[in-house]
């Protein structure tokens, strides 16, 4: 009876170690893969940061404004910031959630392009404003905490707090495009609420009039929720660069210095 029990011991003592040695070769792959992962956020994370405030700041205030004149089509520009957008989420935050947010928000953009090839409705609006509003809250979230994260203040995290500014002003767009859409003459000024390029120009236009505190007087808010949606952005649009964003310079030219 030993001598027929010991082939048995052997063979699972074989199989014991063959998969002993599988998954020390997997948590070593995957210890590897994680360190290359924090060598390219250490390569990458900042230089992102200017990148994105450059193509967000160029779709806002270039494209965005020839698109709705009827000059040019901004879909190939679009497409590639929603890859780089894509890229730099996952590479600045290396968050699952924040990457499946932002995938979201590409998902009903592109439902919203299909809906609006096919029925346009109403549906179109809500669907790229809640698009927006996602991707902008999210991309908020994940360039404060690369900011504002300890550690040296570069150059490129004082242009990072540029683009959570501009975010900021995307956000409240996208905040008052849901208030004109349930309320009805709730902001004058701003055309006929449509699927058209020229409403989502307006409501850019007058989100950044109001974080600025410009104020032409072109675009009026009526309604309460209008109004209180404005005076919460005008007063953050006054703080942020008083506070924040000139301190982050401070920081950064102080380190110029000590170098």
């Amino acid at each position: 009876m030993p001598s027929k029990r010991r082939p048995a011991l052997r063979a699972n003592s074989g199989h014991f170690a063959t998969f002993g040695m599988t998954s020390f070769f997997r948590m070593w792959n995957f210890e590897m893969n994680g360190q290359r992962f924090r060598r390219l956020q250490e390569q990458y994370s900042d230089p992102l940061l200017t990148a994105l405030t450059v193509m967000l700041a160029i779709l806002l205030f270039v494209v965005g404004p020839l698109q709705a004149a009827g000059v040019v089509t901004a879909h190939d520009f679009g497409i590639a910031f929603g890859l780089v957008l894509v890229a730099a989420v996952f590479i600045v935050s290396g968050s699952g959630v924040a990457l499946a947010a932002i995938l979201v928000a590409v998902a009903l953009i592109i439902l919203a392009t299909v809906l609006r090839l096919t029925r346009p409705s109403a549906v179109d609006i809500y669907l790229d404003a809640a698009a927006w509003l996602i991707a902008g809250l999210t991309l908020s979230i994940v360039v404060a905490r690369a900011v504002f994260a300890p550690g040296q203040v570069t150059f490129h995290r004082v242009i990072g707090a540029v683009l959570l500014y501009l975010n900021i002003g995307l956000i409240f767009a996208a905040l008052f495009c849901f208030v004109a859409l349930r309320l009805p003459n709730a902001i004058t000024g701003i055309g006929t609420l449509q699927d058209n390029l020229a409403v989502a120009g307006n409501l850019i236009y007058f989100s950044f009039v109001t974080l600025t505190s410009v104020g032409y007087g072109d675009i009026v808010p009526l309604h309460p929720f209008a109004r209180g949606l404005a005076n919460v952005e005008a007063i953050i649009g006054q703080l942020y660069p008083a506070t924040l964003l000139a301190r982050l310079v401070t920081l950064e030219l102080e380190a110029r210095r000590g170098r």
